[in-house]
């Protein structure tokens, strides 16, 4: 399955960029395929609508935006972030028809990221509510294009088997047999469940965690998987810090996806240095990113068409619910 090509995962709502990214003027970006436009409204709300002009199709990527309107650079039309057209210069007319509009899609903020759905949504926006804690701090990473399937993404986020072949700054280097996950819980929006890892410490994990470099660790997690691409990943440390990780994975064509991620965690800058995560949270995501480019974007939700071994377990379960939630959108709409 090519995820951009489906139309059922367009009933969800995926990060697109940073709610300050806006504040500089309009940003186009291509979701499943689709050329939108986004800016800020009047009232510092974000609007997403198709980035195509509805009078001579240019897109409004060199627009501006005008009293909370966005403006086409080729003729001044201005549209609302509902998609009507609302001003034309040249239009001696006493009322713009209402057909002058372009497709506008939803659009919200949350976790200092824009948002948005193009069709409507079937899932909220995944709860993290440690964000809001003021007892944790948030690190934004800078969002990088894939070229991956989103699926490919998530389920690399729970292999607990890969981390002795791909990665140098995480896992156990003296065995490659992996840990069970445990007390797994299908969610109405995803899946929980609890997955240990064995790990041995090194230099940038002992900065990042303040740890002892070095050091044997018995790493304990918790997972919670959003549908459909979403993961919060919850990090317990020996020293109680507790590191949380999200990972999302929106969909721009058959072959690339945006990976979207931040770290909210219970310390301050006065303990670990800002730098110090992003260095070990980017040495990490970048071995991740180099493996993940070598798997085909083509992921079959059949559970019969690749080969799999235990520590595939949850993957499995993923396609499964995605499978049957996908059937029955499209059940429902051949009726």
């Amino acid at each position: 399955m090519v995820i951009a090509l489906e139309p059922f995962f367009e009933s969800f709502f995926y990060p697109i960029c940073p709610v300050s990214k806006l504040k500089k003027g309009p940003f186009a970006f291509t979701l499943m395929k689709q050329p939108i436009i986004l800016w800020l409204d009047e009232s510092g709300e974000p609007a997403a609508i198709d980035n195509k002009c509805c009078h001579r199709w240019a897109t409004l990527t060199n627009g501006k935006v005008v009293k909370g309107n966005i403006q086409c650079s080729n003729h001044g039309w201005e549209y609302n972030s509902k998609g009507q057209c609302v001003k034309i210069p040249h239009y001696s007319g006493d009322e713009i028809p209402a057909r002058y509009k372009i497709k506008a899609y939803h659009c919200k903020k949350s976790y200092d990221y824009v948002w948005v759905a193009l069709k409507d949504p079937i899932m909220p926006i995944p709860d993290i509510p440690e964000f809001f804690n003021t007892n944790y701090r948030t690190i934004h990473f800078e969002n990088r294009s894939w070229r991956c399937s989103p699926l490919a993404g998530i389920e690399n986020n729970f292999d607990n088997a890969h981390h002795h072949y791909v990665h140098t700054q995480l896992g156990d280097k003296a065995s490659a047999v992996p840990r069970r996950p445990e007390a797994i819980q299908e969610m109405e929006n995803g899946l929980y469940f609890k997955s240990a890892i064995n790990n041995y410490g090194n230099p940038l994990q002992a900065k990042a965690w303040n740890v002892k470099s070095n050091s044997k660790m018995n790493l304990p997690r918790e997972f919670f998987w959003f549908i459909p691409f979403t993961v919060k990943m919850v990090l317990y440390l020996p020293n109680d810090l507790c590191n949380i990780t999200i990972y999302s994975y929106t969909p721009i064509d058959e072959t690339t996806c945006l990976w979207v991620s931040f770290i909210i965690r219970n310390d301050r800058e006065v303990d670990v240095k800002t730098s110090d995560i992003v260095e070990l949270s980017m040495a990490i995501s970048y071995e991740d990113e180099a493996i993940l480019e070598q798997v085909s974007p083509d992921v079959p939700l059949s559970l019969k068409e690749q080969k799999n071994m235990e520590s595939d377990y949850v993957s499995l379960l993923i396609r499964k619910r995605l499978l049957e939630l996908s059937s029955s959108y499209y059940n429902y709409n051949s009726l």
